[in-house]
């Protein structure tokens, strides 16, 4: 089949906020109300499990607007079928903190989330919208990507990170493992 990824832009904000809203979250209902926002947002655990959708969508949209808020879009056709969150490590505050010995004085890209739509899973679309993002980072003067998928085989639904294989396959190191969670990281 033949995909095409865009840019998430202040022209594709609807079709993103649409895209999620209207997926089905039934293996993991909370995941409903994010909007791809929660990495952006450093609120407290017990503010963030308050915030409703229709705040979480409006917050999106802002950022989108604002310039803040960075990815990918997957579309078959018209159809969007795929979103990557893929930006600097330091938009996503709420992890920057946990990666800082890590990334250091570097200028690195992250990859945080996948959200593809359950008729497309497993056809390679978030293959796709990785090489996209490492490939735009690249272009874009980035030292590097990090990322850190948590292994989930009871459920790969919630896999939401990526897979760990996809990244190998694309020259992703092991820089780091705590458990089921591992930091992965690829020099540009």
């Amino acid at each position: 089949m033949n995909y095409t990824i865009k840019p998430l832009s202040f022209e594709l904000a609807d079709t993103f906020v649409d895209y999620l809203g209207a997926l089905d979250f039934n293996y993991a209902p909370h995941w409903a109300t994010c909007f791809c926002t929660y990495y952006y947002n450093n609120c407290s655990s017990e503010q963030w499990m308050k915030r409703t959708g229709e705040e979480n969508r409006t917050y999106a949209l802002d950022k989108i607007k604002d310039g803040t808020m960075k990815g990918y879009l997957a579309f078959d056709g018209d159809k969007c079928i795929g979103w990557c969150n893929a930006n600097d490590v330091h938009k996503f505050v709420r992890i920057e903190k946990d990666l800082e010995h890590i990334v250091k004085d570097n200028k690195v890209g992250s990859i945080i989330c996948f959200v593809i739509h359950q008729e497309y899973r497993g056809q390679g679309i978030a293959r796709l919208l990785l090489r996209r993002a490492v490939d735009d980072f690249k272009d874009q003067g980035f030292d590097a990507v990090i990322t850190v998928p948590v292994e989930n085989t009871e459920t790969p639904e919630k896999q939401y990170r990526g897979a760990l294989n996809m990244y190998k396959e694309l020259g992703f190191k092991e820089v780091e493992k705590d458990g089921n969670t591992t930091v992965m990281w690829l020099d540009l």
